[in-house]
């Protein structure tokens, strides 16, 4: 968008001026919005509390008729006249009904109804509470049959002599002059009061669909409690600011005045204040446009003749001689001034120029001649960089062989050391599993003495046990003997001797056999003992020829992995040749390729030069065009 230097002027002067008015707007309508809200909170505030003084002295003058009745039946005590106590104008004027329900039972009541049969007070839920209080309480509000809502003042009565509790008072109270006090409160059109209960329940309200109803049913979403300051709820897309009172002093109950307020209609005025303001700005952008629209172009008269001079200076021959004529000293007389002095350094650059440009011409011709000169020596260059290349990649392919041999070398050196490790293992497991058989044999050879030395002892205690039998045999044959020559007498006693002679007989036969076994135990024992000595000696022979070939393979496998270190070695060594082979072939590719850019480069210098030469051409043109 192409707008001349008067229109910007005009349109930043109008922008500084909406910006002003708006700022003055904003601040404005902030400390305006903070006032309202102010008046808007002190004035629910007393509103609140007077409407609850209200309420509350019209419940006190209420509570005090009952208290009144009270004292008269505890004076009286239960002889006292209760129709006539109870029926007076000042309580048929001021409560629906007024009662006393005595403690034995008898119900009293003004105006009189019928009661059903069977009617006791003392289970009446108002008698219960206010014994259970043991003061004057409240029932929370209800709607009667007759009468609309209700709520019953009750208090317990007792004998101002005894102490006896006679009965409760009570009396039911129409909240309608309540409504007719909350109803008066006037916010100008703009909102209204309402009465509500300490868990949120409305009592008193304009609008009787609201009644009896909780807060949190009748603006649901906002989550709204009885608590002191202000609230901002919607209901049917209309922002309202509820506040609560409390109604303090009542007995037993917890009442609250609530105050609700169209908050669109209480800052109305703070939108007047905005639509004003605005108009305001409107008219004063259209006075200060059409101001500035007359001076500007007086102002920039001065400008304006300059810019003709310098386009009569740029649309000509170029002629550098001509200045401007200062005819004034303010602004406009500096910059014309200033464009003077410019005219000026650029007479002198362009003859400056027109001298460079020759010799910018002469110079371009050279380089192109060297440049042709160089790319002649460059591709010479590069062929011979190729020769090298090829013959330095047929070395690596060399050197790369003999780096995988020396690895396969080195590899098969490492699975042979590795292998002549498994066979020492091996080996020196068998050696420690033979030293074990040769330490078992020795062992076992032991026991065998042990047991040859054993069989000994029993030898000798069977030639005891036979020298036994055999004299037992003596004296059982000695025993016979003695009994035939006895006769008759000592058949009984013949029998026995030769049945212990028979048991000594065979004894000794068992002890004869007992004896060859012994014996050929003893000479089997003692083979036995003779071969374990030869397998010890066995062993130890074989422990030393497998420590031997042990001490062998530990020197094959120190030979393997001394070759398999010379061949990793030379592994690493042609592994670093070819690294060397491999940079030195990176370097001459990089040097290859570096003197094809060089070519390249010269080439483009050679190109260069030429259109150089060209523009050096057109310069000069361009430089005679000046008049200098």
């Amino acid at each position: 968008m192409n707008l001349k230097f008067r229109h910007k002027i005009l349109l930043c002067a109008c922008g500084v001026v909406v910006l002003a008015f708006a700022l003055f707007t904003l601040y404005n309508d902030y400390l305006q919005r903070n006032t309202l809200r102010q008046n808007i909170e002190s004035s629910v505030k007393q509103a609140g509390a007077l409407t609850a003084s209200s309420v509350r002295n019209w419940m006190d003058g209420r509570v005090l008729l009952l208290e009144n009745l009270a004292q008269d039946v505890a004076h009286q005590g239960s002889n006292a006249d209760f129709p006539g106590l109870v029926d007076q104008p000042a309580f048929t004027d001021n409560f629906q009904f007024t009662y006393v329900g005595q403690a034995n039972g008898v119900f009293t009541q003004r105006p009189d109804a019928k009661m059903p049969d069977g009617y006791d007070p003392r289970q009446r839920p108002w008698y219960t509470a206010a014994i259970a209080a043991n003061q004057t309480m409240l029932t929370p509000p209800y709607m009667a049959a007759v009468g609309g809502l209700v709520v019953t003042i009750a208090m317990p009565v007792k004998s101002k002599t005894s102490g006896e509790l006679l009965g409760v008072v009570g009396g039911d109270l129409s909240l309608g002059t309540l409504v007719d006090i909350i109803n008066a409160v006037d916010f100008g059109g703009i909102g209204h009061a309402f009465l509500v209960d300490g868990k949120g329940q409305v009592i008193v309200s304009p609008d009787k669909d609201k009644v009896m109803k909780n807060l949190r049913d009748i603006y649901p979403g906002s989550n709204l409690s009885v608590a002191a300051g202000t609230h901002e709820v919607t209901l049917n897309n209309e922002e309202r600011i509820i506040a609560f009172a409390p109604v303090s002093g009542l007995p037993s109950a917890d009442w609250y005045i609530g105050l609700s307020i169209d908050k669109d209609k209480a800052y109305a005025a703070l939108s007047q204040f905005r639509t004003s303001a605005i108009i305001a700005m409107l008219i004063a952008v259209a006075m200060i446009a059409g101001l500035l629209g007359v001076l500007i172009p007086v102002l920039m008269r001065p400008l304006t003749t300059m810019g003709r001079a310098m386009q009569d200076i740029a649309q000509g021959e170029g002629d550098l001689t001509r200045r401007l004529v200062v005819e004034n000293k303010d602004e406009f007389g500096d910059l014309a001034a200033a464009f003077n002095q410019f005219v000026e350094r650029i007479h002198a650059s362009i003859a400056e120029v027109s001298s460079a440009t020759r010799q910018v011409h002469d110079l371009s011709e050279r380089v192109m001649s060297a440049s042709n000169a160089s790319i002649i020596g460059s591709e010479e260059q590069s062929m011979r960089t190729n020769s090298v290349a090829a013959a330095i990649n047929e070395l690596g392919a060399a050197t790369q062989e003999i780096a995988r041999n020396a690895a396969d070398a080195s590899q098969h050196a490492s699975g042979a050391s590795e292998q002549a490790n498994d066979g020492r293992q091996v080996v020196e497991a068998t050696i420690s599993a033979m030293t074990s058989l040769s330490q078992k044999i020795s062992e076992s050879c032991e026991q065998i003495e042990t047991l040859n030395a054993s069989t000994d002892d029993i030898g000798q205690i069977l030639d005891v046990i036979k020298g036994i039998s055999q004299q037992t045999n003596l004296l059982a044959l000695n025993a016979a003997i003695e009994a035939a020559r006895a006769g008759e007498a000592g058949r009984g006693f013949a029998v026995v001797a030769d049945e212990v002679r028979n048991l000594a007989h065979r004894t000794q036969e068992s002890a004869e056999e007992i004896h060859k076994m012994i014996t050929t135990l003893q000479v089997g024992s003692r083979e036995a003992v003779h071969t374990m000595n030869a397998s010890q000696v066995s062993s130890e022979e074989s422990v030393l020829v497998a420590n031997q070939a042990g001490e062998r393979l530990n020197s094959v496998t120190q030979r393997i992995g001394e070759i398999d270190g010379m061949n990793q070695s030379v592994a690493a060594a042609t592994e670093e040749q070819t690294a060397v082979v491999e940079s030195l072939n990176l370097d001459i590719t990089q040097i290859n390729v570096l003197n094809q850019q060089g070519v390249s480069n010269l080439n483009d210098t050679l190109r260069h030069c030429d259109a150089l030469a060209q523009q050096a051409g057109r310069l000069k043109q361009l430089v005679d065009s000046f008049k200098i």
